[in-house]
């Protein structure tokens, strides 16, 4: 084997791990609340859903390296909401994933990504109490400002569309 055959494997095994993530600092600038967002997180397993607050509020998954001897870093992957227009809670919204995860179940971009980065996920969490706090609306500004990659709606439509006609 040539240098030239070594070269199209690691392309090949390169490829297979490549994931587009967006860097928009003007996007990133862009995102403003008046609330205060005190992140709390947890790393996405089965057992520590004891730690996951029973109160609506808004939720992203990261996939970090920690312990590691990197500077400290990851990517936002997904964002959600729950309790906004029902009775859920973070609770059992983490309890959901768990499911999802157990039954190899649920929407194929979410399973992937809590099959996919198993051991590496991390939910943080903000507890948002009381229905004055409009979940749905800072949801998408919190979307648009990060476009996750596992997210495919509630991103503005400007920003879809841009999305969409990029190749």
């Amino acid at each position: 084997m040539g240098i030239h055959s070594d070269l199209v494997n690691q392309t090949k095994k390169y490829k297979g791990e490549l994931h587009e993530f967006s860097l928009s600092m003007t996007q990133w600038r862009k995102f403003k609340t008046k609330y205060k967002l005190t992140w709390q997180k947890t790393r996405f397993d089965e057992a520590n859903h004891v730690h996951i607050p029973k109160e609506r509020g808004i939720y992203a998954f990261t996939v970090e390296l920690s312990p590691s001897k990197l500077p400290q870093h990851g990517y936002i992957l997904y964002v959600g909401i729950t309790g906004d227009t029902s009775a859920a809670t973070l609770h059992s919204r983490y309890r959901q994933y768990v499911a999802n995860l157990k039954k190899e179940d649920g929407r194929p971009a979410v399973f992937f990504m809590l099959k996919n980065w198993s051991g590496d996920l991390f939910f943080n969490y903000v507890p948002l109490a009381g229905s004055s706090v409009e979940l749905g609306k800072m949801e998408k500004s919190l979307l648009s400002a990060v476009i996750p990659p596992v997210n495919k709606r509630d991103i503005e439509a400007t920003i879809t569309a841009a999305k969409a006609a990029a190749f």
